[in-house]
């Protein structure tokens, strides 16, 4: 009986020390979800700012760097909630950066989808707007076209697995698109 103990403790002290990590929300988590009213659980919310890899810059306006060398260049992000295939599991896009970290659009994109496994996975991470929603559907997801500089913009269509490029518009045929602000999904609890 005794050979048994000492496993069975660490395997105790392991499932413990794994339940505190996912139980407080990391500093970069918290200023990110801050004004954010959506569901997901403290771990989740600490693995999609893992993910995104922010520091924080020490600027309370801007609490944001893209790393420790870029704290000079800080910046602010902002979270939306969204169900864009009406699931129930919500969809996160973070809308964050600058000139330092996007380029020319001076902001990017990022949308956080759970996959299977039950992991947030980054389909985007590209410079660019806040992608606007259009009517058009593939496999349950609605396209999305993203802003920025420049006399075309994507669209990005779900194939299954992730959103690829779909299409371009040019800047003539952008205001003639039937679609909605990302704001508008947004998940209201």
């Amino acid at each position: 009986m005794k050979k048994y103990l000492l496993p069975t403790a660490a395997l105790l002290c392991c499932i413990l020390s794994y339940g505190q990590q996912n139980s407080t929300l990391s500093e970069v988590a918290t200023l990110l979800f801050r004004n954010a009213k959506t569901n997901l659980t403290t771990a989740e919310k600490n693995q999609i700012a893992t993910k995104l890899g922010f520091v924080l810059s020490g600027n309370r306006e801007l609490p944001f760097a893209q790393d420790m060398e870029s704290r000079a260049y800080p910046f602010n992000a902002i979270v939306y909630p969204t169900d864009l295939n009406k699931d129930g599991k919500q969809e996160i896009f973070v809308w964050f950066g600058n000139s330092y970290t996007s380029g020319s659009a001076g902001s990017s994109i990022s949308l956080f989808i759970k996959n299977s496994g039950g992991a947030y996975i980054d389909h985007l991470g590209f410079p660019g707007l806040a992608p606007d929603v259009l009517t058009t559907v593939s496999k349950g997801y609605p396209d999305l076209l993203i802003g920025g500089p420049g006399l075309e913009f994507p669209v990005l269509r779900w194939n299954g697995r992730t959103y690829a490029n779909f299409q371009s518009v040019r800047n003539e045929d952008y205001d003639k698109l039937k679609k909605t602000g990302v704001e508008a999904f947004v998940v209201k609890e």
